[in-house]
């Protein structure tokens, strides 16, 4: 995997979740095993599963998201986040793993309230 490859995956993941765009986000885990948006709840590993859990986007208050790379390691993304929703700031790190055909397998976020 190359920046500008994870680049476009990121920008996609921001512009679904600013545009509250549900089934687009949900697009890009469709291969994905292993979701886990944070390591208190459990992981989810099907697709419905997922998309339950992006239902929660359509009733916040998103002002702004920010999401920049931090490291690539062969099919591994390493990524930062800012979120700032209902006027609190969120900040948090993804590990983002992909199978050969850069499709996201494997999506696992940590986050803490600024």
């Amino acid at each position: 995997m190359n920046r500008y490859y994870a680049e476009q995956w990121l920008c996609k993941l921001k512009e679904y979740w600013l545009n509250k765009d549900v089934e687009s986000a949900v697009s890009l885990f469709t291969k994905t095993t292993f979701y886990q948006e944070t390591p208190f709840m459990k992981a989810y590993t099907t697709l419905d599963e997922i998309r339950e859990e992006w239902q929660h986007i359509k009733n916040e208050n998103i002002q702004n998201i920010e999401i920049k790379i931090l490291a690539i390691d062969n099919l591994t993304l390493i990524a930062q986040w800012i979120l700032k929703q209902n006027d609190k700031n969120y900040d948090g790190i993804y590990v983002i793993k992909f199978n050969k055909d850069l499709e996201c397998i494997y999506f696992k976020s940590w986050e803490m309230m600024k």
